[in-house]
């Protein structure tokens, strides 16, 4: 599977059409229209443009938030903080560490996935701000 700078570099290559032919595999000089699939071919309608920043750079989907993901990565932190407060952290009587990194440790799980929904919602905002300032855009006559 091709990097994503060697993607980039081809699509480059197809949009300035710098090359006129391409050698196949056998040695052949093929015509660049005939080793191009029908997606790259036909320009991309306003409904399948991904989301953009203000400057341009592509946002990244994040997923939806779940209470699943949430423990995992909740439960991880949650799990070193019981070991700092453990070992780390000598003052106070050991129950009262262990207590300390468990409140901790829990309060993680929702406030992961607190992060997770908020992020998820802040682009689901950023997508549709985008439709509709592509559906209002004036036209030229």
């Amino acid at each position: 599977m091709p990097t994503r700078k060697q993607r980039r570099r081809r699509a480059k290559d197809f949009r300035h059409d710098m090359r006129v032919f391409e050698v196949d595999a056998e040695g052949n000089e093929v015509p660049l229209a005939e080793l191009r699939t029908p997606e790259e071919k036909k320009p991309r309608s306003d409904k399948q443009q991904p989301a953009k920043t203000k400057s341009g750079r592509i946002l990244r989907e994040p997923p939806a938030p779940s209470w699943h993901r949430a423990l995992r990565r909740g439960g991880a932190m949650g799990g070193l903080m019981l070991v700092a407060f453990t070992f780390i952290l000598r003052s106070g009587p050991l129950p009262q560490r262990l207590a300390i990194g468990l409140v901790y440790g829990l309060a993680f799980i929702p406030l992961t996935y607190w992060i997770d929904r908020t992020a998820h919602r802040t682009y689901q905002r950023r997508v549709a701000k985008a439709a509709a300032a592509g559906k209002q855009s004036p036209k030229k006559a």
